[in-house]
């Protein structure tokens, strides 16, 4: 039994064509000789899965800001509490991309509005919470590194830092 036989006519002067035998045994279950093929596309049903894709679509760039948190996380715990700069670089990249996102928040959503059908306020105000916590991480990762002043002996000379009340052995954070 042989699975096909090709056959090239090179004595036509025309196109080439080529011929192919075909053995019906070989041909899978449910499948047609005549190679027809329909397609029913319903305009309701199109509508609908539109409307559902702009969905998504606006809820995955809503999400967008929350889905990133998690490897920020990794990096403020891989970056340490050391003071140099690659760290500070990193958490200034951390807190710096989030805020340029928020004020390119209508412009980020402008592609939706054209297409969308109801109203984006809840995405908006999603991918507004992430960007916050994001801005949030970053800066207590800031003032775990001491980078903040939030004593008045940052601010001021005559002022003596605070003393340490007790001493933890899980961080090096005062305990009052």
């Amino acid at each position: 039994m042989s699975l096909a036989k090709w056959k090239l006519d090179l004595t036509s002067t025309g196109t080439r064509t080529v011929g192919r035998v075909m053995d019906s045994s070989l041909n899978p279950p449910g499948y047609s000789q005549s190679g027809t093929t329909v397609q029913q596309i319903e305009q309701t049903g199109d509508n609908e899965q539109t409307h559902h894709l702009m969905k998504k679509r606006a809820w995955d760039m809503a999400l967008q800001p929350v889905k990133s948190l998690p490897m920020n996380l990794f990096m403020m715990y891989m970056s340490g509490n050391t003071i140099s700069i690659f760290p500070i670089m990193m958490i200034a990249m951390m807190a710096w991309r989030p805020v340029k996102a928020l004020m390119n928040v209508n412009s980020a959503f402008k592609p939706l509005q054209d297409e969308h059908v109801g109203s984006l306020l809840l995405h908006k105000l999603v991918f507004v919470l992430g960007n916050m916590i994001a801005i949030a991480m970053a800066l207590y990762k800031l003032h775990s590194m001491g980078l903040l002043p939030n004593h008045a002996s940052d601010w001021l000379d005559f002022q003596l830092p605070p003393q340490r009340m007790q001493y933890s052995f899980v961080s090096d954070s005062f305990i009052s």
